[in-house]
């Protein structure tokens, strides 16, 4: 296996090469710009109608703070949590074995989702790291259902899930049904009828709740946090429900790991077996797979980089399945069965291909074309075209004296993000939309959508070079306008 290991590191090494190669997306810019207010204030306001939990934005907030602000030190985070996650499975070595944990990591280590995702700072990857984590400890904790410190570990691993994104519940709730699921097919529910075991529940809560105070009011500093937390849930239950124009169909997580995912797809396929033949952690395992994926199926609001929640699981269980079809094949040849010669060669072979399938398309998304139009991972992306003209309003305001303090630019669109991150050292900028557009602009550089500068052009004061680019998917082209002269 340590031959195994040497590639592996490699290609999750290769994450970081080229980080900035695909533009700032809207919801990174929303993130840099809110560690941009951190970082100022001195601690994150929580807004629950809005945006996710804050421990993300501490992460990105410090990594800034060492290492500048670009968006390399944005994405970077993002980058190690995905690497932790694609080696997670050695969490589970001693239930599923080395060989499923190093099947299952080569297979993470390929998901083009993964890779794509892991080059992206959104919560994603740590949130699902922070899963991984729960369930790890958790498993411990029904070992030693006694140990005190253990469950204010396992409680702090909670309060984790919960400060970086609301999903946390739905993954409570598929772990939860699986351990449900278990114990009926056990016909035993001996554990959780144990004292020790509710005694254990309040400590762990009790520390999670700690935490999550801390977290949500920035240590305190904003008395409302703690309350928001909570307004939260009554939020998101309306958006998961109504979609709010990311709705998509149920069967949509399926059909990205049919085009995409081929080892996850097969894994959840595998589980709906694996679920009722076997037993212990691979049966728990697949069960969390199989709820994950109802849950998330059943709820309206879908967007591609939530299939992180839904891979891991069906990967263990493809390991698993795949170790235990290999051990068979290896049985055959032992024997010297010739038939099972061939049939081992041609599982090899599959496998190979398939590794080679996901390596493309993750090389794909994420290095060849990152901003295409049509893939569905690629969702409301920024172009690089739009990056050209930006640079150079940055190179010019970089070449003036107090060029951040005297520069004033003027933005006119529908979809102004990741401008406002982008933008967001020059002190003097301003945005605005058709409901309180200026009366005129006359700034030193003019952002407007192409298709409003036929009703607002008469309002430019001076002239302007002008050049048009692509912005960002599902918006207007963007004019680009820096004076000339008044």
């Amino acid at each position: 296996m340590k031959l195994f290991l040497v590639p592996l590191i490699i290609l999750v090494l290769l994450r970081f090469w080229d980080l900035d190669l695909r533009p700032i997306h809207h919801d990174e810019a929303v993130n840099g710009w809110f560690v941009d207010g951190l970082l100022t204030r001195g601690y994150y306001i929580y807004d629950p109608e809005n945006y996710h939990g804050p421990f993300f934005f501490y992460v990105l907030a410090l990594f800034e703070k060492v290492f500048g602000r670009s968006l390399a030190s944005l994405r970077t985070p993002a980058v190690l949590f995905g690497a932790a996650l694609t080696f997670a499975p050695l969490f589970f070595r001693k239930w599923i074995g080395s060989r499923a944990a190093w099947i299952s990591i080569a297979v993470l280590t390929l998901s083009p989702a993964i890779v794509f995702f892991s080059r992206y700072s959104i919560h994603e990857t740590a949130f699902v790291f922070s899963c991984i984590l729960f369930l790890r400890l958790w498993l411990t904790v029904r070992e030693s259902p006694s140990g005190t410190g253990l469950w204010v570990i396992l409680g702090l691993s909670l309060g984790l899930m919960a400060s970086l994104k609301e999903n946390f519940v739905v993954f409570g709730a598929a772990l939860g049904l699986a351990e449900l699921a278990g114990a009926v097919q056990d016909r035993r529910m001996g554990f959780f009828r144990e004292r020790r075991f509710w005694r254990g529940v309040v400590v762990c809560f009790g520390v999670a709740l700690l935490m999550i105070a801390v977290v949500f009011t920035g240590g305190f500093q904003d008395g409302d946090g703690f309350g928001k937390f909570f307004l939260a849930f009554a939020k998101w239950a309306g958006t998961g429900t109504k979609g709010n124009g990311h709705e998509k169909p149920f069967l949509y997580w399926v059909e990205l790991m049919g085009r995409f995912e081929w080892p996850v797809f097969a894994g959840l396929i595998a589980s709906f077996v694996v679920a009722v033949r076997d037993s212990g952690f691979v049966r728990l395992n697949a069960w969390i797979g199989i709820f994950s994926w109802l849950v998330y199926s059943l709820v309206a609001y879908k967007t591609p980089w939530c299939i992180l929640s839904l891979l891991f699981f069906p990967t263990l269980a493809f390991g698993v399945v795949v170790d235990k079809t290999l051990l068979k094949l290896e049985s055959g040849k032992k024997t010297k069965n010739k038939s099972s010669l061939l049939p081992r060669n041609v599982f090899a072979g599959l496998l190979v291909a398939g590794g080679l399938f996901s390596g493309y398309r993750a090389f794909e998304v994420s290095w060849l074309s990152p901003d295409q139009d049509g893939h569905p991972y690629i969702y409301g992306q920024t172009y690089r075209d739009f990056l050209g003209p930006v640079h150079k309003i940055l190179a010019k305001v970089a070449s003036m004296p107090e060029g951040k303090e005297t520069t004033r630019i003027q933005v006119l669109s529908r979809f102004t993000w990741p401008l406002p991150y982008l933008l967001g050292e020059i002190k003097q900028a301003g945005y605005y939309g058709e409901s309180n557009a200026p009366a005129e602009f006359n700034a030193d550089f003019v952002l407007m959508d192409e298709d409003l500068l036929p009703k607002y052009e008469s309002r430019l004061k001076g002239r302007y070079e002008r050049e048009v680019v692509r912005a960002r998917q599902w918006s207007s082209r963007m004019v680009f306008m820096s004076k000339t002269g008044d």
